[in-house]
């Protein structure tokens, strides 16, 4: 007769269980669950089969018992919790309700990997590792690539009013003096609003901010940007973060000097990054108020990552998140303490149950959420819309913007907007 599990291999393949049952504040789906929830689960029963291994006390059958029958009655209770907070996430943010596959995926798949490994562990033991890596190698690429859409670099074009460069010819100086002697031949010191909108890590630029201030202010604008990289915005963040600030400010630098050169009348400065571009832009915002600050109108930053912006600002700032975005609240700190915002911060979207934050556990669940953050509509996750610019100067209704001049070098192919 097969023995029942020792109570070490049914306290570490609960741990494991609930852990990957913690809440976040984005609706899952089934098949996210079903691989989080076993992954963890026989992640935590081979953990307690190791320790059991090396127990010089053998539990009677009572204690077995016991710890299989509470631990039961413990993964139903937390199943049931978990099933109760993806529902109200979901009513939230307009997302339809769990189904029956949600329900199987985090019940049967996980309790089958653990009654496997506690009946045969050591191959059970082979099989999920192998399966866990072969999962991880092949969903981590696309998953982290989905966001950003065009390179940073390409051929001189320009079509329509937008104007692309390469930065393959020079360095982000050379670059961005380039781009700003092109706008002042096209006549933008003349022009009522100047956006400089730093990119992502593959210069996408957000076409939907890009309509928000047209709307906002008028149709005498122009945005400029510049590449950093022709690498995701993931990859970027982690490998060299610094290159948007650099771009950035060697854009506002030769801009200020081409400003200061022409007297008279000076456009409207104002500063824009989204995600990593918000690094950048924040970056420049710093330059502007130590060298330029009265140059400068405004920043707008949309969903920095957690820490990566000054908690404060000198000049007019708006910092927008939603509630339910991921990415700004994920950073590396956050494994040992919840992360910050800065006083500035405007929430915006629906709102969502937040759990309250433990270490590691909701810097994993985090993690989790932002596979899905691009998957919902503008206010949920990590989508935004033109509200994330800011309100009219003026009360008059908003209508569709009158075609508009764009100084772009952020894609190949594709205009901002």
């Amino acid at each position: 007769m097969t023995r029942l599990p020792t109570p070490a291999f049914v306290v570490c393949a609960l741990a494991g269980y609930l852990i990957a049952l913690y809440p976040g504040t984005l609706p899952r789906g089934a098949v996210t669950m079903t691989l989080l929830t076993t992954a963890l689960a026989a992640t935590g029963a081979i953990v307690g089969t190791l320790l059991s291994r090396r127990s010089t006390r053998e539990p009677d059958a009572q204690a077995r018992r016991i710890a299989v029958g509470a631990g039961t009655l413990t993964a139903a209770f937390g199943a049931g919790v978990a099933v109760w907070w993806q529902t109200v996430v979901r009513a939230a943010v307009g997302a339809p309700p769990v189904d029956v596959w949600w329900w199987a995926g985090i019940t049967v798949a996980p309790a089958a990997a653990v009654a496997a490994i506690a009946l045969i562990p050591r191959t059970t033991a082979v099989v999920a590792a192998s399966a866990a890596a072969l999962t991880a190698g092949l969903l981590a690429p696309a998953q982290a690539e989905a966001h950003d859409g065009g390179a940073a670099v390409g051929s001189v074009t320009t079509s329509d009013g937008v104007l692309r460069g390469d930065l393959a010819s020079g360095g982000f100086d050379d670059a961005a003096a380039d781009l700003v002697h092109r706008w002042v031949d096209a006549g933008g010191v003349s022009a009522d609003t100047v956006v400089v909108a730093v990119p992502t890590g593959s210069g996408w630029v957000d076409s939907t901010a890009v309509e928000g201030f047209t709307r906002r202010f008028g149709h005498d604008i122009r945005v400029l940007s510049l590449p950093y990289s022709d690498v995701p915005s993931w990859q970027a963040f982690v490998s060299d973060r610094t290159a948007a600030a650099e771009s950035a400010i060697a854009v506002v630098r030769h801009l200020a000097q081409a400003v200061s050169a022409h007297p008279g009348h000076h456009p409207r400065l104002v500063l824009y990054g989204q995600s990593l571009g918000a690094v950048g832009a924040d970056a420049a915002r710093v330059w502007l108020e130590d060298h330029h600050p009265t140059l400068l109108s405004e920043t707008v930053l949309t969903a920095p990552p957690a820490g990566t912006v000054e908690a404060v600002s000198r000049s007019p700032r708006k910092v927008l998140a939603n509630r339910s975005d991921p990415v700004v609240r994920w950073s590396a700190s956050a494994l040992w303490h919840p992360a910050g915002r800065p006083r500035d911060t405007v929430l915006d979207g629906p709102r969502v149950p937040e759990a309250p934050w433990l270490p590691v556990v909701s810097f994993l669940q985090t993690s989790v959420d932002l596979l899905s953050a691009l998957d919902g509509p503008p206010g949920v996750g990590h989508r935004y819309g033109v509200e994330q610019v800011g309100q009219p100067q003026t009360q008059q209704k908003w209508t569709d913007p009158p075609p508009r001049r764009v100084v772009d070098l952020s894609r190949r192919g594709e205009p901002v907007a």
